[in-house]
C-alpha cells in the first residue's frame, strides 16, 4: 500500500507592529517582498502580532511632528528632517508617506486587527490603516474610516463597531505586548523566523530573505 507523505510544516514568520511605527511600515513591506522572492515564500505562514509603542500617544489626532517634537525632545525642524528620510526609504519600497500627517493612539486600531485576524485579515487590516495613516489622510484615525477599511476586507460592520463600543481584544494587545517583552523585543518592528531567529528593527530585504533561508535549512 501506497502511503501519501505528510505536507511539510510550514516555517513561520512572526511580525509584532504598530500601526503608527513607520518602521514597522516600511520593514513589513522589505518582508513581504523578502517573502516573495524567496523559493520557500509558498510554506511561509505570516503571523501577525500587535505592539502598542506609546500607550501616552494622544486620544486626539494632532500633528506627527508636534508628536515627535515633544516625545523626543527635539525640535520640529529636527522631526520634519528625521521625517524626510524614513520618506525617501519608504519611497524606495514603492509606499506613500506624507511628512505633514497626523499622529494619535492606536490602541483602538490594534483591538481591530485582533478582529481582523478572526477573519483570516489581520495583516490586510493593518497594512490599510498604514496607507492611511501614512498617505496623510486626515480621517484616518476616525471610527468611520476604520469601519471601512474592515469592511473592504470582508468584516461585518456590525461587529467593527462592536469592537469600537467596548474593550473587545484588549487583553489580546495587552498580552502580544507582553509575549514581545518576554522575548527581548524593546520596540517594533520585532520580527521571529522559525521560532528560533529574533531580527530586531526594520532590516533589508536581503537580510529577511537570508534570515528565511538560515531558518528554512534548521528545520527539524
Amino acid at each position: 500500500m501506497n502511503s501519501t507523505p505528510a505536507p511539510a510544516a510550514k516555517l513561520t514568520v512572526d511580525v509584532w507592529a504598530d500601526v503608527l511605527c513607520p518602521w514597522c511600515y516600511v520593514g513589513e513591506q522589505r518582508l513581504v517582498t523578502a517573502i516573495e522572492r524567496s523559493p520557500h515564500g509558498p510554506d511561509v505562514e505570516l503571523r501577525l502580532h500587535t505592539f502598542e509603542l506609546d500607550p501616552n500617544a494622544p486620544a486626539a489626532a494632532q500633528s506627527t511632528l508636534g508628536y515627535l517634537s515633544k516625545k523626543y525632545g527635539i525640535s520640529e525642524a529636527q522631526a520634519r528632517a528625521m521625517e524626510h528620510g524614513l520618506a525617501q526609504k519608504a519611497g524606495a519600497e514603492g509606499l506613500p508617506y506624507e511628512v505633514d500627517r497626523l499622529a494619535a493612539n492606536t490602541f483602538d486600531m490594534l483591538r481591530l486587527i485582533h478582529l481582523g485576524t478572526e477573519y483570516g485579515v489581520g495583516w490586510e487590516y493593518l497594512r490599510a490603516m498604514q496607507v492611511e495613516v501614512f498617505s496623510g489622510h486626515e480621517d484616518a484615525f476616525e471610527h468611520a474610516t476604520l469601519s471601512r477599511l474592515g469592511e473592504d476586507l470582508g468584516i461585518p460592520a456590525e461587529e467593527i463597531r462592536e469592537v469600537l463600543a467596548g474593550d473587545r481584544y484588549a487583553d489580546a494587545v495587552r498580552a502580544d505586548h507582553r509575549e514581545a517583552l518576554s522575548l527581548g523585543a524593546r520596540g517594533v518592528p520585532f520580527t521571529v523566523v522559525g521560532k528560533r531567529l529574533g531580527i530586531p528593527g526594520a532590516v533589508e530585504t536581503s537580510q529577511y530573505g537570508a534570515a528565511i533561508d538560515q531558518a528554512w535549512g534548521a528545520r527539524p
